[in-house]
């Protein structure tokens, strides 16, 4: 005698494999538009990483020269690949004359948010005798 019995899937278990797989895909697709915003993150690192340490340098430059009488400039904006970087720069003086405390901060839009990077350095002034 020969068994017929059903041999299809439910309704039940078409639906649970559709879900199982489709939050598969969906976090397949999340990881990947992480990591293509941290790729262009650490790409925009990367061009404004040198920039950030020349405007450091000319500013330390400017304090071990001309001491308190050094005016460097406090903020501005430049373009690199049709992006738009802000700068802000903040000096300070910590042991009058001599030492002085140079803070630099870099933003730009990365999607919804603003990406920033933080640089701080040190400028003793060096009168000339």
């Amino acid at each position: 005698m020969l068994k017929t019995g059903n041999k299809g899937f439910t309704l039940l278990e078409v639906m649970v494999t559709t879900a199982v797989l489709s939050l598969g895909i969906v976090l397949v697709y999340q990881s990947f538009f992480i990591s293509l915003d941290a790729f262009d993150y650490c790409l925009n690192y990367a061009r404004v990483a040198p920039w950030a340490d020349e405007k450091l340098w000319e500013t330390q430059d400017d304090f071990r020269r001309y001491g308190a009488s050094a005016n460097p400039a406090a903020s501005g904006e430049f373009i690199s690949s049709n992006k738009i970087f802000t700068w802000d720069m903040s000096c300070a003086s910590i042991d009058p004359p001599r030492l002085y405390k140079i803070n630099l901060i870099l933003s730009w839009k990365e999607g919804k948010r603003t990406a920033k990077l933080f640089r701080d350095t040190y400028a003793l002034y060096h009168p000339e005798e």
